[in-house]
C-alpha cells in the first residue's frame, strides 16, 4: 500500500515538473496574462 502511495507521488512530482506538457496539462494562457500584467 504504502509503495503504491510513494510511486503514485514520484509519479505526480515527475509529471507537474513540466506542467505545459504530457498527460496532465494546463494552458499557458493565464501565466502569460499574469507575467503581462506583472510587467506593467
Amino acid at each position: 500500500m504504502s509503495a503504491a502511495l510513494v510511486a503514485t507521488a514520484i509519479y505526480l512530482i515527475m509529471e507537474m515538473d513540466q506542467p505545459f506538457s504530457g498527460p496532465i496539462q494546463i494552458s499557458p494562457a493565464p501565466s502569460q496574462k499574469a507575467l503581462a500584467e506583472l510587467k506593467q
